[in-house]
């Protein structure tokens, strides 16, 4: 019940908000004449976001020896933790 009573305070205090605003007002001429967008497929855009993106080794090798000393030395810490 208490549920029910704060989800209607919810609604009645979002029912008191004013409305959208009119936005038509604030678009320019040239806004309101400009042709809608191209639609393009969107099977490339997909195919392209999913290639491989190109990597240093060297980076990606360094970067997981960092991450692999780290987590060797959180575990020696929690093995040496007193329980």
């Amino acid at each position: 019940m208490r549920h029910a009573a704060c989800l209607i305070a919810i609604l009645s205090v979002a029912a008191c908000a004013p409305g959208m605003p009119d936005l038509h007002d604030r678009l320019s001429a040239e806004a309101r004449a400009a042709d809608y967008p191209a639609l393009v497929p969107l099977g490339p855009l997909l195919a392209q976001s999913e290639a491989p993106m190109a990597r240093s080794a060297a980076g990606e090798g360094a970067s997981l020896e960092a991450r692999a000393a780290d987590l060797r030395r959180r575990a020696a810490w929690l093995r040496n933790m007193a329980l």
